[in-house]
């Protein structure tokens, strides 16, 4: 009888903890993150999404955000475009208070719609189109992202004022939005500046070559001058390809991309790849001039198993979180009106990626400072930091 009783205690022990824990688990305040959990999006929002998780551990640590823990859950869009909406949908009916969205608003805008569709606020850990917010999915949607206009603009502006490049060409992928963006920015930015265009070309993300825009371009540099620069808008597979076709045919001219060609990890099929430049966070390599940056990386590789990640996007995974705290900190609640107006007065406010101002008719970043990165021999560095002056025109985006 004695072993029965002793029994009965210890069940109903752990019963009583196990509804403990049910309920601790209900007052969690829920981030779902619909993003890319296979498939080639996953260089892209797995590197984010590991720093988004450090940051979770870190306010849970401090005793999580209004007295309750930050909980995520997390569905796989599989890197399909179609299976956005499902995993926006998957996260919601595992009780998401906000959600998390891809690295680009062609993978992520299924997600953020659905969410604002339910009055919830997503955030892209990095979509550079400024779609990803008001005049695009609606109200509720924003991205932690620089504005690619802002990366191509950025490029613009080093390439001639920081290497006096006067002459440029463009090559543009027109498999997706953010490649459009980055190849407008720099283009408006190099026109204004005085820079002499002599020459656009398209291509395609899964072209199997690109033999025929490598001639327009060697018959362009050979009938009006020479190329000092050459922007290569695209994207992963689509660009390296490009890169090493564009090399393969002896052209030599310095190479510039968004900040999709971060890193160097891409660069290893393109033996001795050099000159090449991308405008993005910060460097990824412990050369940043900036010591939070270097601090952040080394951190990040530290809890990674002392491996790199291979992009410098994963602060902006941080930053997602960071932002979430400080909004429902100042609302002093999770409902989603008032912590969106908390996130439509941010100003300056100092996150992990940088300086982070929203309105409530802009919901990404276009004056942050850009980190220009080098290829030299197939290994990156850091070249430079750039400000712009003034930002890129929306127009380019927001024709109407």
């Amino acid at each position: 009888m004695k072993r029965f009783v002793l029994g009965a205690s210890i069940a109903a022990v752990l019963a009583a903890a196990a509804l403990g824990s049910a309920r601790a688990a209900d007052n969690d305040i829920v981030i779902g993150m619909a993003i890319a959990q296979s498939g080639w999006m996953t260089t892209y929002d797995g590197p984010p999404y590991k720093a988004a998780m450090m940051a979770i551990d870190d306010f849970n640590a401090k005793g999580g955000v209004l007295g309750r823990k930050l909980r995520a859950v997390t569905a796989d869009t599989k890197s399909d475009q179609t299976e956005g909406a499902k995993a926006g949908q998957s996260v919601i009916a595992d009780g998401a208070n906000f959600m998390i969205v891809s690295c680009d608003y062609d993978m992520g805008a299924g997600a953020a719609t659905v969410a604002n569709e339910h009055k919830m606020i997503a955030v892209s850990f990095c979509a550079s189109d400024a779609k990803m917010g008001v005049q695009g999915i609606g109200p509720y949607a924003f991205t932690m992202s620089n504005s690619s206009l802002t990366s191509g603009a950025s490029m613009a502006e080093w390439a001639w004022n920081k290497k006096g490049w006067r002459t440029a060409y463009l090559l543009l992928d027109t498999q997706i939005e953010y490649d459009k963006a980055i190849c407008g920015g720099f283009k408006t930015r190099w026109l204004k500046l005085g820079g002499k265009l002599l020459g656009e070309d398209t291509f395609k993300q899964d072209d199997a070559t690109i033999a025929s825009q490598i001639t327009r371009e060697q018959q362009v540099a050979s009938s009006k001058g020479k190329i000092d620069f050459m922007m290569v808008c695209s994207y992963g597979g689509g660009s390296v390809s490009a890169i090493r076709q564009i090399r393969a045919a002896g052209i030599d001219t310095p190479l510039g991309g968004g900040d999709s060609m971060d890193g160097d990890y891409w660069a290893k099929g393109i033996p001795h790849l050099s000159d090449h430049y991308t405008g993005t966070y910060g460097s990824i390599f412990g050369d940043d001039p900036r010591p939070r940056y270097n601090e952040f990386y080394d951190r990040v590789a530290k809890l990674n198993g002392g491996e790199r990640l291979p992009i410098s996007m994963a602060i902006c995974g941080y930053s997602v979180i960071e932002a979430f705290v400080l909004a429902i900190q100042r609302a002093g609640s999770i409902d989603s009106d008032k912590v969106l107006a908390e996130f439509n007065k941010f100003k300056n406010e100092d996150l992990a990626v940088g300086p982070t101002t929203y309105t409530p008719d802009l919901h990404i970043n276009l004056m942050r400072p850009q980190a220009i990165m080098g290829i030299k021999d197939g290994k990156g560095y850091f070249v430079d930091l750039v400000q712009l002056p003034e930002p890129p025109p929306l127009q380019l985006i927001f024709k109407k």
